[in-house]
């Protein structure tokens, strides 16, 4: 008797939950007090799925590649994996299309915060429209300060169940490296290292089911959604994975299969 794909995918989905806490324990984020927003506001939004169930968001680097975070496809494989693009719902709308390969950081793994940074490979060119579209990748690291945002369909708030229907998106600012560990991070033992950045807003942040989604400065890709404590708690900036820092290991990979 076929054992079915939803029984041999409850682990994997409870264990990308846990990862995807971001604000809970380690990652995955949704949006906290943000605005709903048209997809053609973030056109390089996308939802990875799993079954037809929204895991993670990422960004569209070009018709064929997709970059989120290596946490939220560590334990999936490819051929379980779709991408939405052009829907400002994760569930119907836009363009679904099947990932065909999975790159992961080679270093990811020991330590979940690290080299926290995937790309997938489709199986099929996205068909570019107003809602569709690229998205640039920073060459430098922003400076604290700078005003940025992020986007997803996570939980409006630390713990809920259910993550949003549609697109959100809240306004955040850089903060540097030092301050983030300076935070109760510091205290906690949890290390911002180089290849990370941080960004705050009281009590606007990220949350589950916002892992792998952009965080933008002036249109551009400057971080991933990748971890954090809690959801918006006071002391507990949400880090992402610096793009500026893996931006060789980016194109080394995007020109390969172009």
């Amino acid at each position: 008797m076929p054992i079915s794909w939803a029984l041999l995918l409850l682990p994997i989905l409870s264990t990308t939950t846990v990862l995807g806490a971001r604000r809970g324990s380690q990652s995955n984020f949704r949006i906290i007090n943000g605005t709903p927003i048209s997809i053609s506001d973030a056109p390089w939004q996308v939802s990875i799925q799993v079954l037809g169930y929204h895991i993670c968001g990422g960004s569209i680097l070009s018709s064929k590649i997709i970059i989120t975070a290596a946490h939220c496809v560590f334990y999936v494989p490819a051929l379980l994996l779709q991408v939405r693009a052009g829907s400002k719902y994760w569930k119907d709308g836009g363009q679904l299309i099947d990932v065909a390969q999975v790159k992961r950081h080679a270093n990811y793994g020991t330590d979940p915060t690290k080299n926290d940074i995937a790309l997938l490979r489709l199986s099929q060119r996205l068909y570019f429209t107003r809602n569709i579209d690229r998205i640039r990748l920073a060459k430098q690291t922003p400076e604290s300060g700078e005003k940025a945002s992020v986007s997803g369909w996570g939980q409006k708030k630390e713990n809920a169940t259910v993550g949003s229907r549609d697109l959100h998106m809240a306004s955040l600012r850089i903060i540097d490296r030092k301050s983030c560990q300076a935070s109760n991070y510091a205290k906690l033992r949890k290390i911002v290292t180089e290849g990370m950045i941080c960004a705050e807003s009281g009590d606007r942040d990220a949350c589950q089911g916002d892992s792998g989604g952009p965080l933008v400065v002036d249109n551009q890709l400057v971080g991933i959604v990748s971890w954090g404590i809690g959801c918006a708690r006071k002391g507990h900036p949400g880090v992402y994975t610096d793009i500026a820092y893996y931006r060789k290991w980016i194109f080394k990979y995007v020109r390969r299969q172009e």
